[in-house]
């Protein structure tokens, strides 16, 4: 599965050496050409549907070996269509909110779906902790 994560990732963040310009959408505020502009990451990242098959195979032989993807693993694909999330690459990446309730929100640039994490400074993943002695 390591193989699937790095190799989806490397597709992910190889661009184009002369990266041609994006169309403008007609008319602003419909469904449809917010979600042909969001597409046209392809045009940008020809290697991202590659990635995302690399990053869908990943979560199927997890699925079907029975094993469960670290939660950092996660964090980096998106879960509606399966593309690696790399900032400035194919998603991009914001901090929204006040000193409490403060969250990390991430768009995925190829769906336009979003994950929202809280920062806390004192929250400790599960498998972060060194009471389970597990390298990762």
């Amino acid at each position: 599965m390591n193989f699937l994560y790095q190799s989806s990732h490397f597709f992910a963040s190889l661009l184009r050496q002369h990266p041609t310009p994006l169309s403008e959408p007609a008319s602003a505020g419909t469904k449809a050409t917010a979600a042909i502009a969001i597409g046209d990451s392809n045009a940008r990242n020809p290697m991202l549907p590659i990635a995302r098959f690399y990053a869908k195979e990943m979560r199927q032989v997890a699925r079907k070996s029975v094993l469960r993807l670290s939660p950092h693993i996660k964090r980096e694909i998106c879960k509606a269509c399966a593309s690696p999330l790399v900032p400035g690459v194919s998603c991009s990446t914001r901090v929204k909110g006040h000193k409490k309730g403060r969250r990390v929100v991430t768009t995925c640039l190829y769906c336009g779906c979003q994950r929202r994490l809280i920062v806390d400074p004192h929250k400790e993943l599960f498998v972060d902790k060194d009471i389970h002695g597990i390298i990762h």
